[in-house]
């Protein structure tokens, strides 16, 4: 018979992780024919749904309805009569065959309680199916609701009306801001939390915390010292000298050493469009002190920790302490970059030539004066190691480690003296050496490496 049911799943895949359902157009468990009826009761016996019917399923089903009615020899008996081709099962037209009599004997009274029985197992599958077809749509249409505002998004960031939480981040710390707090920024920002910043959200986020120079002075003193007021040199840890230092030279885009009022001006508007030249000139009054037209390592700090050296000098023991503080970080920024670009022993060269100056100053006698690379424990020329500069560092030492404790071997070294000569620096105190013991020049150091490479050659 080619009647079937009207509600008929034909197939249910997975494609592409998402439910496909094809079901004709009908209602479940409501036969419009004979055949359409036999097709349900056949259903209803074909358990594993092959399209034939074998003794199993055929006792299977009559065990649930009627077991004394329906023994085992009752069911051979109508195999015999029904199996036309003997395999020992039924299929479709076989099974027509019986339930509709064609032996001649009524099959009335079972015929309606296969019939009932059949239709109410189509009613629940179809419910179980209309269900799973209710959930296909639903997440179907959740999916494109998804990917349409994915769409959109990857649009607004493309026509600049949208910037992502990753991108924010790296504009902000590319103007010298820390992670922490560019990401405090975001989040500050990410008013609907969906990962992104949309310009309403821009705009509020702005208008808040980066409205007025104050308020820019501010986040870059939080990046620096986190919640600390006033900020001192001094005082703050080592990560919060990298990331000063880190912004100092984020802003000198050329890498000079100076901080010009472009590149001001250019730091100014990444963080706020809404910035003028006016605010640009009036930043750049504050922080030139010396009207120059740049601004030096010295004259950033004064200006980010609020200290104006015009109007109130530091006692010289503070200075010298700050200065340290500041050369060990520029100059440990400085030296991890040569060796990162294979300038090391280069870079580790051009500070040997400041070492005579330095002793002179400090009035330590050099009765060496030889550089050696790195991974050399003892001197090239006098074989001994007592008074030397740690080129990882740039401080001078009095004993076989490294003041600052730089990694043996990592960094070349110049020798001051292979043994302890009369005038020699291991007579002070090592404090002093820890606020004066710096062997460089901060003015040279806050070039990048490439141009204080350059410069040197030309001198």
């Amino acid at each position: 018979s080619s009647d079937v049911s009207s509600a008929s799943v034909h197939h249910c895949k997975t494609v592409n992780g998402l439910w496909r359902m094809a079901v004709e157009v009908g209602v479940y468990g409501d036969p419009k024919s004979k055949g359409e009826e036999v097709k349900l009761i056949f259903e209803l016996f074909d358990v594993d749904n092959n399209g034939i019917i074998d003794k199993g399923e055929l006792k299977k089903v009559f065990a649930q309805l009627d077991p004394a009615r329906w023994p085992e020899a009752r069911i051979d008996a109508m195999l015999c009569d029904f199996d036309k081709n003997e395999d020992g099962e039924l299929d479709l037209v076989e099974f027509w065959g019986w339930i509709n009599g064609h032996d001649g004997r009524s099959t009335e009274d079972y015929r309606r309680i296969l019939l009932e029985t059949a239709i109410a197992k189509d009613k629940a599958r179809g419910a179980v199916t209309e269900a799973r077809l209710a959930d296909f749509r639903r997440n179907k249409a959740d999916a494109e609701s998804k990917a349409a505002a994915l769409a959109k998004k990857d649009a607004d960031r493309a026509a600049g009306r949208r910037t992502s939480r990753d991108v924010f981040v790296a504009e902000k710390m590319s103007a010298g801001l820390s992670r922490e707090v560019a990401l405090e920024l975001f989040n500050k920002g990410d008013g609907d939390h969906d990962g992104d910043i949309d310009r309403e959200e821009l705009g509020w986020l702005l208008g808040d915390n980066m409205a007025t120079l104050d308020q820019v002075k501010g986040i870059y003193r939080q990046s620096i010292a986190g919640d600390a007021v006033p900020v001192e040199v001094k005082s703050v840890d080592d990560a919060g000298l990298r990331q000063l230092v880190d912004t100092f030279l984020q802003w000198d885009e050329d890498g000079d050493g100076t901080i010009t009022g472009e590149e001001l001006g250019r730091v100014l508007k990444s963080l706020n469009p809404k910035f003028t030249e006016v605010s640009v000139g009036r930043m750049m009054e504050e922080m030139d002190t010396n009207h120059d037209g740049y601004v030096d390592v010295h004259e950033f700090v004064d200006w980010l920790t609020g200290q104006n050296q015009k109007k109130k000098k530091m006692k010289k023991k503070a200075k010298e302490e700050q200065d340290a503080k500041l050369s060990l970080a520029l100059h440990l920024k400085r030296a991890e970059e040569a060796k990162d670009q294979k300038l090391q022993a280069e870079f580790e060269q051009v500070q040997h030539q400041g070492l005579e100056a330095f002793c002179k100053k400090r009035k330590v006698k050099v009765t060496c004066n030889t550089w050696n690379p790195a991974g050399s424990t003892t001197c090239t020329t006098c074989d001994n190691k007592h008074a030397w500069i740690c080129h990882g560092c740039g401080f001078a030492s009095f004993s076989e480690d490294c003041t600052k404790q730089c990694r043996p071997g990592a960094f070349g070294w110049s020798c001051i003296a292979g043994k302890c000569p009369k005038k020699c620096g291991c007579k002070k105190k090592p404090e002093f050496w820890e606020r004066s013991g710096f062997a460089g020049d901060m003015e040279v150091l806050t070039a990048d490496v490439k141009v204080m490479l350059e410069k040197a050659k030309g001198t």
